[in-house]
């Protein structure tokens, strides 16, 4: 959501009246349109500025605007004018507000009402669209209209409203988490299945039947094929079966429903790739077709019914673990992902800490060819859920780190304990250096230590004393051109003043504006806490610069994750030639640069 950009929602007076906020300033809002005759409305061009507008405003150019109010032209509003709508100030952030409002609210109440068996997946992605992730958005985006001497009260009651459905979302998920199988259960069950996985045999079973109807053997799915393979069908059948309190025999039943509702009518396309010894008698057949389906029929029949057993005596040999808490990293967050369903259920247990940044995702690719962005978390979870989680990716590097355990005293509904959010931290840490948390406990106007003062001058030194021919007298866009371009590749590093009072300031606004600088950016900082600090470099793109709060806007590579970082914690920032795509690391530890690293162009 961004502040400022006015969008216009699908609203209309029933739902503003179902949400009881009285907002005149979004209501009444009025705009200058045009239209012919009982056409679309349109939003009037510009004289002289034809391009980049509807063609059918364009046409009518010259014709003298109407003042319509907009909740009532929304209806007749033309799909390419909408974006062009500007509306009052004021009024377009309480239109935002609303908006938000509405999506909330319309989530919420799907959560609370959802029929169906309740399942850890589904908390997962409900969790993910909760309006408590918005909220501080929200709040800043209403900020500004709160003292408004007109829209003060109106910003009020939007902040009420957006107030009441954070609650309401937050109690929908409670409801469901509350009505989602247990902890104990889905660890157990995840176990049991992992164990069975480990068996070679069920994979040989499961392909060579496979084979006979031509999954997974170049033929591809369709035409009567089943879409999944066998094993993988019987065991998320059997999980979900057993998660929702079904009994032994229930779960078989439930399991050959789904396999028969698939494999019931598969045929037979390769007779060679049954598995033999044949379980049923040839004779009594009409053709050898017909047997071979009697014979497939059987097989998988027999596949579902030993295997389902095979589970449930694993379930049965399930030790219960131990209820301590400790923590555990998660990442690759969150966990919405159709192959995150065995680690869905840590998503009911409470976060510590912010989210940071996910490296690991540069190594998943969506089916457009994007790189898929995701984050880690660190979770106070039991020991017996951490345990089975950890069991369940062992052969996933680096997606779970089990963190210490948790004093009795650790966690309490008045807050975490120092020494939690410290290991918390620790452990995020490891994953991306520079937190949010970190910055906010430097205290108002702090000043650069005494390393970034040293680190800033070490390469003040190695930039060299020539000043950039940018801030010559004989000033020209060429040697603009030439500046920028050279700190883009990395061959000059801007380097911060220790003071407010120097030229840096400026020099980053000019390099930064009208355009923001391409390619991957490399921002040496300062991380961690004070007292126990050191060098990182991030790699990402620069936003922006506010040069009146000397706050650095930076978004880590590969991710949607937007850091405001203050200047007393910046080193220098450069571009980087050897990594101009974006391929590399998120992250890694500052080492001193040779002196002829950088040499201005």
């Amino acid at each position: 959501m961004r502040h400022g950009q006015s969008r216009l929602p699908s609203l209309d007076r029933v739902e503003l009246r179902r949400l009881d906020i009285d907002l005149p300033a979004v209501v009444e809002a009025k705009v200058q349109l045009v239209r012919a005759g009982a056409g679309k409305w349109h939003v009037p061009v510009p004289e002289g500025k034809p391009w980049g507008h509807c063609q059918h405003a364009a046409r009518l150019a010259g014709r003298a605007p109407d003042q319509v109010v907009v909740l009532e032209a929304l209806a007749e509003l033309c799909s390419g004018c909408v974006g062009a709508v500007e509306l009052p100030e004021g009024a377009g952030v309480l239109w935002q507000a609303l908006e938000e409002i509405l999506r909330a609210d319309a989530r919420a109440t799907e959560l609370a009402g959802a029929s169906g068996p309740r399942t850890w997946p589904s908390y997962a992605k409900a969790l993910e669209r909760a309006a408590r992730h918005d909220d501080a958005a929200v709040r800043a985006l209403l900020k500004p209209v709160l003292d408004h001497a007109e829209l003060g009260a109106q910003g009020w009651r939007a902040l009420r409203a957006w107030t009441a459905v954070v609650e309401r979302s937050d109690e929908a998920l409670a409801a469901y988490r509350a009505a989602a199988p247990s902890a104990t259960a889905t660890a157990s069950v995840t176990a049991a299945c992992d164990a069975v996985a480990a068996d070679r045999k069920v994979h040989a079973e499961s392909s060579a039947l496979g084979a006979a109807i031509g999954v997974g053997y170049g033929y591809g799915y369709g035409y009567g094929r089943p879409s999944l393979e066998l094993w993988a069908m019987v065991r998320a059948a059997w999980t979900r079966a057993r998660e929702q309190g079904r009994d032994a025999g229930g779960a078989l039943d439930y399991a050959s429903a789904v396999v028969t509702q698939e494999w019931g009518r598969a045929r037979v396309r390769d007779v060679t790739a049954l598995p033999l010894p044949a379980m049923t008698c040839a004779a009594g057949h009409a053709s050898p077709a017909a047997w071979a389906e009697a014979e497939f029929h059987h097989q998988w029949h027999s596949f579902v019914q030993r295997w389902c057993a095979r589970l449930e005596a694993e379930l049965a040999g399930a030790s219960q673990g131990s209820d301590k808490q400790q923590l555990l990293l998660v990442c690759d967050w969150p966990l919405t992902e159709p192959h995150d369903r065995d680690l869905a259920f840590l998503a009911q247990y409470e976060q510590i800490g912010p989210r940071v940044p996910w490296g690991g995702a540069e190594q998943r690719y969506n089916p457009y060819g994007k790189s898929l962005t995701a984050d880690a978390v660190v979770l106070a979870v039991p020991e017996f859920a951490a345990e089975r989680a950890l069991a369940h990716t062992a052969g996933q590097r680096d997606r779970l780190i089990a963190g210490g355990q948790l004093a009795e005293d650790g966690l309490t509904p008045q807050g975490h304990a120092p020494a939690v959010l410290g290991a918390a931290r620790a452990l995020l840490r490891t994953v991306f250096p520079l937190l949010a948390e970190d910055v906010a406990e430097d205290g108002r106007r702090p000043r650069p230590s005494e390393q970034v003062r040293e680190a800033r001058a070490l390469l003040r030194g190695r930039r060299g004393s020539e000043p950039p021919v940018h801030w010559a007298p004989q000033r020209q866009e060429d040697s603009r051109w030439r500046w920028k371009q050279s700190f883009e590749m990395g061959q000059w590093i801007w380097v911060p003043d220790d003071t407010a009072g120097g030229p840096a300031g400026q020099e980053l606004r000019e390099l930064t504006e009208p355009y923001p600088p391409r390619g991957v950016m490399r921002l040496i900082v300062e991380t961690g806490v004070r007292g126990a600090t050191a060098m990182h470099v991030l790699y990402g793109a620069v936003g922006g610069w506010d040069l009146r709060r000397r706050v650095l806007t930076f978004t880590a590579r590969d991710t949607g994750h937007e850091l405001s970082v203050p200047v007393h914690r910046i080193v220098g920032l450069t571009g980087d030639r050897e990594r101009r795509s974006h391929d590399g690391p998120l992250w890694e530890e500052y080492t001193p640069p040779s002196p002829h690293q950088f040499r201005y162009w």
